[in-house]
């Protein structure tokens, strides 16, 4: 059977979307898999990611969309690391609360992802259950700062960088669980810090002549991560993938819970000035952009 592949425009459309993917999964508190629901990608993603290698009919379009999805993270995390937390830093409010607007103009694609999705006691129940995971990760996480460590350049050994895999392994798993943050599982960790600078530094010192020590070890802790998030990414969507095609209004509302709760997680608070009249601006230019480009898709 032959599976017709996406147009151009579709596949620039995804390559953006992981470009958003890639920035919120170096934000602690904002979910990559929360941006695949965001725009109306999260089933085709688990699918994809749990079939491209046993299902040989559409292996090829599989192999394609995720190569497409993961370039535009990857790029958008080498690229504006930097920018993101200088962002951060300096215009804090708005730029979370852009993620806010997100999050909240996703919610009517959610509710409306399948024919069935009127609320039940089961459903209610696991939206609750979603809801209390987040919510009980942002209380443990109040008062931690993910920029208070200060990358070592020393040299690690091989138990560090076998930590490093590991540490790839469970933020790969809450990365595509949408509300829940791979990054403050990495904050959790003790590795966050490390890892942005790492990542934010490497591409400059590419441009040097000189393969110096400093430079392989950024090397070799983002590839360590990266193994560890590859097998962890690989192995959690076959579960959700499971629970999509056996369960899926309760696993939506699941999800829909989780992407409440990270409203919770995320919230900065208000202020009346000029932040705060920035910041609204910025939550309607998420909502907006969330509605528009929220596409319902049916598996």
């Amino acid at each position: 059977m032959t599976v017709k592949l996406k147009s151009k425009i579709e596949y620039l459309r995804l390559f953006l979307i992981g470009c958003v993917m890639g920035i919120a999964n170096i934000i602690p508190g904002v979910s990559g898999g929360t941006m695949a629901v965001v725009f109306g990608i999260y089933e085709e993603l688990m699918e994809a990611l749990s079939k491209f290698i046993s299902d040989k009919n559409k292996r090829t379009y599989y192999i394609l969309f995720l190569s497409v999805l993961f370039s535009g993270a990857l790029f958008s995390i080498l690229a504006f690391s930097k920018a993101l937390g200088w962002a951060f830093d300096n215009y804090e409010m708005m730029t979370i609360y852009f993620f806010m607007g997100l999050i909240l103009g996703s919610i009517p694609v959610v509710i409306k992802t399948h024919d069935e999705m009127k609320l039940n006691i089961t459903r209610f129940i696991s939206a609750i259950i979603g809801m209390a995971i987040v919510v009980i990760l942002a209380i443990y996480q109040r008062g931690s700062s993910p920029y208070t460590q200060v990358f070592d350049y020393t040299q690690y050994n091989i138990w560090d960088y076998v930590y490093f895999i590991f540490c790839g392994m469970i933020a790969a798993s809450a990365m595509i669980i949408p509300g829940i943050s791979g990054s403050f599982i990495l904050l959790l960790l003790g590795v966050y810090r490390t890892i942005l600078d790492s990542i934010s530094g490497i591409a400059g010192m590419f441009l040097t002549p000189i393969f110096t020590e400093e430079l392989k070890v950024r090397i070799f802790i983002i590839a360590s991560l990266g193994v560890g998030v590859v097998i962890g990414i690989i192995g959690f969507a076959r579960i959700m993938a499971w629970a999509l095609k056996h369960y899926p209004a309760v696993t939506m509302y699941f999800i829909l819970g989780l992407l409440i709760g990270s409203i919770y997680q995320i919230y900065p608070g208000f202020s009346f000035n000029f932040n705060g009249i920035g910041a609204l601006v910025t939550l309607m230019a998420g909502i907006i952009l969330s509605l528009y480009f929220g596409v319902e898709r049916k598996t």
